[in-house]
């Protein structure tokens, strides 16, 4: 323990925290469901997941990949999914170059078109690869060329084209322009997935919404936070964040760093108001003096203030992008990082 800190144990608080919210169950189901079902049908099993920025569906995948970590064997690594980022100035150099550096090639960065795709395709058979998730699939959206789109639907076409593993592609709605693009790669791929955000003005999603921050609530320990759950707080919530899960998930990690290096666990309304203020890219922008937590609300102002809190929450800035490539790769997991909420959740799906 760190005696001027004592808290620092707790950085990864907000990170680590796992709730099985049902869109989190629904694409896991799916994804164990497609896992099972590679190489079984008569096509290519190919997946397509959209949802808008910051919904949460990055995460739903690295918790998909992770439980399936590298084995080591006397033939050498096996590793059944690997995920992939597509790099933000999308080209299929670009992510076959990333998905080469995931299964480990030394040479990721060299050779011609032919090449990189006939190395990629007999690295993936190598490693007994059953799924690739291709994330930020929006990335290979054509801006303009039509060629850079034509290219990418040739390339997709030829990497299912063996149907010896699934495809799963992840994106913001834009993506869809890929697969609409193509005839082939429309017949190849199921129906497009939603990923949704929440919305106060919908009842079920707005109980959903309360029962996650309720969730929350409940792995908070030791930090102490107002009833998250309540009426009023959830809907201070939900403004605060626009219906986005990341945005909430960043909103309560800030408060929860602010207050470990203030060594206190008490973390209130003020606490949450700075937060927001510090984190939340879109805070001077809301329409409502003092902010979301110290505001008054009234009730003629709230379904406009939330829908303006969406509609902000939608305006990702670029440099809030991620542009990092967060690859699946080889190495060998130590342990299993799924939580066991996730675990029941994935038994109960696959019974």
């Amino acid at each position: 323990m760190n005696p001027e800190f004592p808290l620092l144990s707790e950085l990864h608080k907000i990170k680590n925290l796992s709730i099985p919210t049902p869109s989190f169950a629904l694409a896991q189901r799916c994804l164990h469901r497609t896992l099972r079902e590679t190489s079984t049908t008569s096509t290519p099993t190919c997946k397509h997941f959209v949802g808008h920025s910051r919904s949460g569906k990055s995460f739903i995948f690295r918790e998909f990949e992770a439980q399936f970590p590298a084995v080591r064997t006397p033939s050498g690594l096996k590793k059944q999914v690997i995920y992939v980022q597509a790099p933000v100035k999308g080209t299929i150099k670009g992510l076959m170059e990333a998905l080469l550096e995931a299964l480990g090639d030394p040479n990721w960065m060299r050779g011609t078109y032919s090449n990189m795709l006939s190395r990629l395709l007999n690295l993936l058979h190598k490693v007994e690869c059953k799924m690739i998730i291709v994330d930020e699939f929006q990335h290979l959206v054509d801006k303009g060329q039509r060629f850079l789109l034509t290219g990418a639907t040739d390339w997709l076409k030829a990497l299912v084209e063996r149907n010896t593993f699934s495809l799963v592609c992840v994106g913001l709605p834009s993506s869809k322009k890929i697969i609409l693009r193509s005839e082939q790669l429309r017949s190849r791929f199921d129906a497009t997935i939603e990923v949704p955000v929440y919305d106060w003005a919908d009842p079920d999603s707005r109980r959903i919404f309360r029962s996650l921050l309720n969730c929350i609530q409940r792995e908070m320990a030791p930090f102490e936070v107002p009833n998250l759950s309540l009426p009023d707080l959830a809907l201070r919530m939900f403004i605060a964040c626009g219906g986005r899960i990341g945005l909430l998930s960043k909103l309560l990690d800030r408060a929860v760093k602010n207050a470990i290096w203030d060594n206190r666990t008490a973390i209130r309304m003020e606490d949450l108001a700075e937060a927001f203020s510090t984190s939340i890219w879109f805070g001077n922008e809301l329409r409502l003096e003092n902010g979301p937590f110290l505001g008054a609300l009234s009730q003629n102002v709230v379904p406009d203030l939330c829908k303006h809190a969406m509609t902000l929450a939608d305006e990702v800035p670029y440099e809030e992008e991620d542009r990092q490539t967060h690859l699946g790769t080889l190495a060998v997991a130590t342990k299993s990082p799924s939580k066991a909420a996730v675990k029941k959740e994935i038994a109960r799906a696959l019974t």
